[in-house]
């Protein structure tokens, strides 16, 4: 029998695509949960499908394109118990209380929120209930959100110190060429550390009319997930049983992850909305990756002014190196040796940029 992917050590974080709970598929919601049941270790669920079932529930035709913001998240308001029942009744058939969480980009980038969102996770694993997690559609805005539930579940990872991240969707994984415009594209099982980068330009847009994350989206979770030490797999789950198919060898596509980081890294790299930029030179760069403190005088100049303790992006010629916790305010920087302390600050590693 050939080796899973997913062998049953450590806390397992697995994402369900839109396309799976309201598409036309042999996925089996009870069939996930009775191989999830199966194991020894706890889980949590991230899933989308609030908008796709509201669509179902109320015959709207028009696709999330073709919806403004307000509609959207009205549809997500109708579709999201229904999503939670779907989970309910399938975790109950195993004797599994369910528990439901909505996350917006405001809770996980506010670091008293993170840990509090941390501690219930925790709490209600400790207790044996399987948290179903979601973004907020209902009231999360274009402007401030996750963009799709991979990056969503690539944090949720982070949040709760996760050893491993599957993917599920309608793609069996990574390939060497975008599959859809080559036929001879080639699965790639496996993603070594720090490789990432090499994919990225052939990752696609989601083939799905249901979901709004594709490869691309699911390489940038991944190398996320994987630059905080999170193996990640990318898997279909257009299987009655997708636990099991991995099992016997069903095609997927491990990352296989870095050195393992400390949730403050983990949420300072995770966060969604910066509330400054600053643009360094080469020197200071240099020093940084060499494990040195960020120094005022090595910034060039403030791109978006911060306050005190506010996470700021630190870039060099435009592109993102590194984020940290600035220490005084962006107008008074000058009076301050240090602008962000080495302990406060995580570089952006290669697979991220």
């Amino acid at each position: 029998m050939a080796q899973s992917a997913l062998p049953d050590t450590g806390l397992l974080v697995v994402k369900v695509g839109s396309s799976l709970i309201a598409g036309d598929s042999p996925f089996s919601l009870p069939g996930l949960v009775a191989d999830l049941s199966g194991r020894s270790d706890p889980v949590v669920i991230v899933s989308s499908g609030a908008v796709a079932l509201g669509r179902e529930a109320t015959g709207e035709k028009r696709r999330g394109a073709d919806l403004v913001l307000a509609e959207r998240q009205a549809l997500a308001a109708i579709g999201q118990p229904l999503l939670q029942r779907l989970w309910r009744e399938a975790f109950a058939g195993e004797g599994h209380s369910t528990a439901q969480i909505l996350l917006t980009p405001d809770i996980t980038d506010h670091r008293s929120r993170y840990l509090n969102a941390r501690s219930a996770l925790r709490a209600l694993i400790n207790r044996g209930v399987v948290p179903i997690i979601n973004e907020n559609d209902a009231v999360a805005t274009d402007e401030l959100r996750y963009g799709d539930n991979d990056g969503l579940a690539a944090r949720v990872a982070g949040l709760i110190d996760a050893d491993t991240l599957l993917l599920l969707s309608d793609i069996d994984g990574l390939y060497d060429k975008n599959p859809n415009e080559h036929m001879d594209a080639s699965p790639v099982p496996t993603v070594e550390w720090g490789g990432i980068d090499r994919y990225r330009a052939v990752a696609g847009p989601s083939a799905s009319s249901s979901g709004t994350g594709g490869m691309q989206s699911k390489i940038e979770a991944a190398a996320l997930a994987t630059g905080w030490g999170v193996r990640t797999v990318i898997a279909s789950g257009h299987h009655a049983r997708p636990l099991s198919a991995l099992d016997v060898g069903a095609r997927s596509t491990l990352f296989e992850p870095g050195p393992r980081s400390t949730s403050r890294r983990r949420w300072l790299a995770g966060a969604v909305e910066r509330q400054g930029a600053v643009d360094i030179d080469e020197g200071a760069v240099d020093a940084i990756t060499k494990g040195a403190s960020l120094l005022s005088v090595g910034v060039k100049n403030v791109t978006t002014p911060f306050l005190a303790g506010d996470v700021v992006e630190v870039r060099c010629g435009g592109d993102a190196v590194a984020y940290g916790l600035a220490l005084c305010d962006a107008a008074a920087m000058n009076d301050f040796k240090i602008l962000i302390h080495r302990d406060n600050l995580v570089l952006k590693s290669s697979s991220e940029r």
